[in-house]
């Protein structure tokens, strides 16, 4: 049985790597030596920074506030207290998973659950940490008299594409440690 699920794996596998699909990626485009970085009229205003750093915050508070939230509602939960903590309380939470002692009706689908909604919110947490540190370092137009005075200038108009790079190609992937299942990878 174990032998002909690998055959039939290996089969598989060589049979989805026949059929993929040749690269489509475009040759070397003559690039202009003088212009290395886009010029300041393509970055965002000044204010941009500002408002993403205060949604990165608001992003964090909000996770962390959740995490908190449900720390006090389910306080003989194990790791509840580890939700107090910003930013590392979700991880040490996870660390600390699994069922209370003393609860006979304790069932390892909850275990699981709280596990994927405490790492959701350990993501959402440092996602919004992400989002404030992009904002503080995002470069933005220069602000001044000289941008002022300048015209802004129509953008370049280009080629409509002629061609959509549009493909997908199926790859197997291991589904535990006996399964076999099928990707699909590809730009849409």
């Amino acid at each position: 049985m174990r032998r002909r699920s690998l055959c039939l794996a290996a089969a598989t596998g060589a049979a989805l790597l026949a059929s993929s699909a040749p690269s489509r990626a475009e040759g070397p485009a003559a690039a202009d030596a003088t212009e290395v970085a886009p010029p300041r009229e393509s970055y965002p205003p000044p204010e941009t920074r500002w408002k993403l750093s205060l949604v990165g915050l608001a992003s964090t508070a909000g996770w962390y506030g959740a995490a908190t939230g449900m720390s006090y509602l389910y306080p003989d939960a194990p790791g509840a207290t580890d939700l107090r903590v910003p930013l590392i309380g979700p991880w040490q939470a996870i660390a600390h998973n699994g069922c209370a002692e003393g609860d006979p009706d304790c069932s390892r689908v909850w275990v699981v659950m709280r596990t994927i909604f405490t790492a959701m919110d350990g993501i959402g947490q440092a996602g919004g940490l992400a989002l404030f540190a992009e904002g503080l370092l995002l470069p933005t137009q220069a602000r001044g008299p000289e941008r002022a005075r300048t015209p802004a200038a129509p953008p370049p108009s280009s080629p409509p594409p002629t061609e959509k790079n549009l493909f997908w190609t199926p790859l197997p992937s291991a589904v535990g440690a006996t399964g076999l299942g099928v990707s699909v990878v590809g730009a849409f």
